[in-house]
């Protein structure tokens, strides 16, 4: 397989918004990242690479630093905020480079969920466990502030 060949899965892209740090998709997995279509409002911004949030039914926002809440991808392409589009795809199965929240830490195999910033990730809870609302499990040992591989979990 060649670098940019229509079966390429492998992609190495950063996203970075506004200051912002978004989750990197480092390799797609199944059906290149099983993408699904979710709802969203037209009035919605949503950065390439921003986790989404389920709002309501198959609607979705932009994690913005909430904890506690159902993460059910990773956003495929950019939506801009009143652009008449009311659809968005998730990534949902891959492997992703996020940094782990200031003052947490995990090492291999670990199970994280969100922080309470934005694209943030840390070590989960047990109730985060029992409700659904890890986000990965970790291919890489890695401390605050720095960025490790997980496994999607959504």
């Amino acid at each position: 397989m060649r670098f940019g060949s229509s079966e390429q899965t492998f992609i190495y892209i950063v996203f970075y918004y506004y200051f912002m740090v978004q989750a990197e998709i480092w390799r797609l997995l199944g059906n290149k990242g099983d993408r699904v279509p979710f709802n969203v409002a037209d009035a919605s911004a949503i950065a390439l690479g921003d986790f989404l949030e389920l709002a309501d039914n198959m609607v979705v926002t932009a994690h913005a630093g909430n904890v506690d809440t159902p993460i059910v991808g990773i956003a495929a392409h950019e939506k801009v905020a009143n652009d008449g589009h009311l659809f968005i795809t998730g990534i949902t199965n891959c492997i992703f480079k996020a940094t782990i929240l200031a003052g947490g830490s995990c090492t291999i195999g670990d199970f994280v969920s969100m922080g309470a910033t934005a694209g943030e990730v840390n070590l989960h809870s047990t109730l985060d466990f029992e409700k659904g609302w890890t986000v990965g499990r970790a291919y890489t040992t890695g401390a605050a502030a720095e960025t490790s591989l997980f496994r999607s979990t959504f």
